[in-house]
């Protein structure tokens, strides 16, 4: 075995391993695809600089591709309408990812295209009602792990091309698109979650990429059969465009999940609001964070009534306040993707750090600072009654120029007809984030994440077998006894 710098590192790399065997060699499908789902979700958070296992998907794909209740001869000679159909593993009402899909889905019924929607894992009834009408027929799947894959090859087969969008670990999805390729279906994965590992890639005739440090990851860490630039839609083609507005005495806004502002040593959020809100009389409105995250009781603590920590929140209320926000700052360590070009949109200063290591997902990366230091200087001068030097106009104007709806959309349509088109060269030099970005933070961060509840859909035998080879395992004591509380507790 390999040295280790680390015992998380260790860790990663023993249970990875014991997953992994455990899912080629179970003896059911329902058990392989947990334990493979479980080696998925480890991996997704724990993001160490490895970001696919084709070689691991095609091995399962042989053994389990007879569950999949394949098309008859008589069924493949009959051809397939112009049908689309996008599979997520879940939709909410907030988020970037809901977004991508629903603006996809507004743009291909712009063109005719009739469209279904599957969802494999959940989706609450109020989440359904405000899905695109659009849609033809919405399947949320149920049951055991086994029969959400066959169900996704048995609705999505009669389609002529099919949207990924699942999660990182939903390898039935990943498992039931290698069966609808060889069947003659275009598969198209939608890598809305670029900068961690994920199943799926592999499986598709095209990887559709939203920015240029997601295409160097697959270019250079994935095995892919063709990549194709998409970008997000952003915003709609008939959509005005907004004037910035200079409101300097509203809040200060910024938006993002929970984790994304978890510090790291070089970059603290809460460090950062300390520093600023020292110097300026703005209060701050954070959406997303909420205060049983541990970061922010210090900063909480020394500016009473100043910071709102609203958790997530729907739609209406982040269109409020947009409305209300002095400016916007984007989450970090971990940036925003789509919300930081939305605040562009929305008419407001937009400040973020990482300039020289941003994604490169759309122009308004070129708005972004050096780093913390750089960042307080340049919001509190505008707050301040400074001119604000950024060019919001120009990244304005090619956002809507660029990231319509209907210009991905009609990327989306290439890609689909086997054209295959490259990243713009403006994102290309925008995008100087390396693929290890992330997993330099982790390897800092000095923790092996868990996976929870998936371990309690294992059959009886697998928990056990799982649960006498746990104390066998090179792994630390306090691995080995979390991993054998959760087999039985998740």
């Amino acid at each position: 075995m390999r040295n280790f710098n680390s015992a998380h590192e260790k860790d990663l790399e023993v249970l990875s391993s014991f997953l992994k065997v455990e899912a080629i060699n179970s003896l059911n499908f329902n058990d392989a695809l947990i334990c493979a789902a479980l080696y998925g979700r480890l991996h997704w958070d724990n993001i160490s600089g490895f970001f696919g296992d084709d070689g691991f998907e095609k091995e399962l794909f042989a053994k389990w591709k007879h569950k999949l209740p394949r098309l008859s001869a008589k069924e493949m000679r009959g051809g397939r309408p112009d049908r689309w159909c996008h599979v997520l593993t879940r939709v909410y009402s907030y988020g970037g990812h809901s977004r991508l899909f629903k603006q996809l889905c507004n743009g291909l019924a712009d063109h005719g295209i009739s469209q279904s929607l599957i969802v494999t894992q959940k989706a609450t009834a109020d989440v359904l009602r405000a899905l695109p009408d659009h849609l033809d027929a919405k399947s949320v799947l149920k049951g055991t792990p086994e029969h959400r894959a066959c169900a996704v090859y048995k609705i999505a087969r009669t389609a002529s091309t099919v949207l990924l969008y699942n999660h990182p670990d939903d390898i039935g999805t990943a498992l039931a698109a290698r069966a609808l390729r060889e069947d003659g279906v275009k598969v198209l994965f939608v890598n809305h979650a670029d900068h961690v590992f994920s199943f799926g890639p592999g499986a598709a005739d095209t990887v559709l990429e939203i920015c240029a440090t997601g295409w160097a990851t697959s270019e250079q860490r994935r095995s892919t059969n063709a990549q194709h630039f998409m970008g997000i839609p952003m915003v709609s083609a008939s959509a005005d465009k907004i004037a910035t507005r200079y409101n300097r005495s509203g809040p200060i806004l910024s938006i993002g999940g929970p984790a994304k502002y978890k510090p790291t040593s070089s970059l603290n959020f809460p460090r950062f609001l300390e520093q600023l809100l020292a110097v300026v009389s703005n209060d701050v409105v954070l959406i997303g964070p909420s205060k049983k995250d541990p970061w922010w009781a210090d900063v909480l603590a020394k500016y009473p009534g100043r910071i709102q920590l609203l958790g997530i929140q729907p739609s209406e209320v982040v269109q409020t306040e947009f409305q209300r926000a002095s400016c916007y700052v984007d989450s970090f360590p971990m940036d925003g993707g789509t919300v930081f070009s939305e605040a562009v949109l929305n008419g407001l200063p937009t400040f973020g750090p990482n300039r020289q290591s941003a994604l490169g997902i759309s122009p308004a990366d070129s708005l972004r600072c050096e780093g913390e230091t750089q960042l307080i200087s340049d919001v509190a001068a505008y707050l301040k009654g400074g001119e604000c030097s950024l060019d919001l106009v120009a990244v304005r104007n090619r956002i809507h120029q660029d990231f319509t709806n209907l210009a991905a959309v009609e990327r989306v349509l290439e890609a689909a007809a086997g054209v295959t088109k490259a990243l713009p060269d403006y994102l290309t030099q925008l995008g100087n984030r390396g693929p290890d970005y992330n997993a330099h933070n982790w390897r800092q961060d000095a923790q092996l994440h868990f996976p929870k509840r998936a371990w309690r859909k294992l059959s009886l035998r697998k928990k056990l077998k799982i649960w006498r080879s746990a104390s066998h395992l090179d792994l630390s004591t306090s691995t080995v006894k979390k991993l054998k509380h959760r087999i039985f507790f998740g």
